[in-house]
């Protein structure tokens, strides 16, 4: 299964790449919002895991184009911020994210929302 880790923090990056591909999984990174949707649209991604402060193109503009587009569309979306306001909960569901994480986000927790989300596309 791949993976798509969006974030611009090079220490969330490797804790969470180390933690993901432990656990088996393939991980492609992407340090800018414009960077992300780019390889989301030219890799063959299972899910994606996507902050919203991003240099060049944050989240929420990143997941409003890949759910306008046909081809990344289905692809899952998991939100992992330390934006945890309400409002930004909101305007993540509605955009169409399939989970929010709270960063500092434990291992535990983030192996179990990253395989809740893939079964439910296999």
């Amino acid at each position: 299964m791949k993976i798509l880790l969006a974030d611009d923090a090079k220490n969330i990056i490797l804790v969470l790449k180390m933690s993901l591909e432990k656990a088996g999984y393939e991980v492609l990174v992407a340090r800018d919002g414009l960077s992300a949707l780019d390889l989301a649209q030219n890799e063959d991604l299972d899910l994606i895991l996507l902050d919203i402060l991003m240099p060049k193109m944050n989240g929420f503009l990143v997941l409003e184009a890949l759910k306008d587009d046909p081809e990344t569309a289905e692809i899952p979306v998991v939100f992992i911020s330390a934006k945890s306001e309400e409002k930004d909960l909101k305007r993540a569901k509605t955009l169409g994210a399939n989970d929010f994480l709270i960063k500092p986000i434990k291992q535990e927790v983030l192996l179990t929302v990253v395989e809740k989300n893939l079964k439910e596309i296999r």
